[in-house]
């Protein structure tokens, strides 16, 4: 525990109080796995023990400044391994056995060490973030007139999605890994698979999954195949739910496409008239989203920015907020735009309009529309007549004109 030593001159088991316990661990490790590890000289292996057994005697129940611990690295067998006794000075302890969850944490920290877990996992996620942020998931759902990668590539991936679209279930949960979905996982799997070998995002998945394998095998030899046999398949799902999980999501908002435009379409033309007023809230974050839902209105509505500006600024004052709306705007421009009908009419709740005042308004300006095509009608029947009327006068004098000559 002080340094290397003189194992003749230096022990000092006679310290041991003779009522005490010595307890004996050996940690021992398959050779080619320790070279590959760093396990190499003798300092490799003292500072592996001095990283492990201070938190491993305090899971003891030790107190540090009551135990004296010695270590011996022995390569006389096949497999290179380390023999650790230690003893209190001052005996406290009375059961001389080592809990189960101890030398199980143990391990852990040596895995731990070795590999450097810390590093693996940023490296895993880092890696993950970057496969996502390449698919940009969000643009799926745009199969009709929105280009994903290349044409060619966006045209295969279309009929993917579109032919699951088909067949799975509109009712029922929507989960990748749910009951539910297991008839049709193979068909979303194998979306999933054509999404990952793009080429903007086969180069990450494939580094990806050697990493996964490179763990796998690490934690195997550690632990033992019962725990982490797994490993590389449990990863892979998680990578693959996120991806199927988007997909299912936009379903939803696929599925109600059509309500939807015509939803739009009708805001459209009233959504400079319609006098959006929020209820007062404390928290200036509810304040943001419910802008964020807004906004999303007057994207959807195609209303340019000093447009959007003067929307804002209506519903703002109607609300008694006090919000830069520049600055809001700027806040509200980074979010998705999706809309599926559930949110849609969320969002006009949100803003004054719940389904039965918003079905009341959208009924006024139906039927004053409709009035307003029943002109038009009346006036091109109008129009028509009098045209059918000049034909016909104009004919009669044509013929007039020739009987005469």
């Amino acid at each position: 525990m002080n340094g290397d030593i003189d194992a003749k001159k230096d022990l000092k088991y006679k310290e041991i109080n003779s009522n005490g316990y010595l307890w004996s661990l050996i940690i021992s490790f398959d050779e080619e796995f320790a070279f590959n590890n760093g396990l190499i000289t003798k300092g490799d292996y003292y500072n592996l023990t001095k990283n492990i057994m201070p938190s491993f005697l305090i899971n003891m129940g030790f107190d540090l400044n009551n135990v004296t611990w010695y270590c011996a690295k022995h390569d006389n067998t096949k497999h290179p391994h380390l023999h650790i006794n230690f003893f209190e000075n001052s005996k406290k302890i009375t059961n001389p056995k080592a809990p189960s969850n101890v030398l199980y944490n143990l391990k852990s920290k040596i895995m731990n060490y070795l590999i450097d877990n810390k590093k693996f996992y940023s490296l895993k996620d880092e890696i993950y973030s970057n496969i996502l942020d390449n698919i940009d998931i969000k643009e799926l759902t745009k199969i009709r007139k929105q280009r994903l990668f290349g044409d060619k590539y966006r045209s295969d991936l279309n009929k993917l999605l579109l032919n699951f679209y088909k067949i799975i279930p509109d009712k029922g949960r929507l989960q990748y890994n749910s009951k539910n979905m297991i008839p049709y996982k193979k068909y979303l799997n194998q979306i999933i698979e054509f999404i990952l070998m793009h080429n903007s995002v086969k180069y990450s998945y494939s580094k990806y999954l050697n990493l996964l394998k490179q763990h796998e095998k690490e934690l195997i030899s550690m632990y033992g195949k019962s725990k982490y046999n797994n490993y590389y398949e449990n990863q892979l799902n998680k990578l693959y739910s996120k991806i199927g999980n988007e997909i299912l999501e936009k379903f939803k908002i696929y599925k109600s496409k059509d309500k939807i435009i015509k939803e739009f379409d009708f805001l459209k033309k009233h959504i400079n008239e319609m006098n959006f007023k929020s209820r007062k809230y404390s928290k200036n974050e509810t304040i943001i989203n419910i802008g964020k839902g807004l906004y999303k209105l007057c994207v959807e509505c195609e209303l340019s920015y000093h447009e959007t500006k003067k929307v804002f600024q209506k519903w703002i004052i109607s609300s008694k907020y006090e919000f830069d709306i520049d600055a809001l705007i700027g806040i509200c421009a980074n979010s998705n735009i999706e809309f599926s009908s559930s949110e849609y009419y969320s969002t006009l709740k949100k803003l004054g309009y719940d389904y039965n005042k918003y079905l009341k308004y959208k009924n006024k300006n139906f039927y004053r529309e409709l009035e307003y095509k029943k002109f038009l009608n009346k006036a091109f029947t109008h129009l028509s007549h009098d045209l059918q009327q000049q034909e016909k006068m104009l004919v009669n004098e044509i013929e007039y004109e020739l009987n005469l000559k």
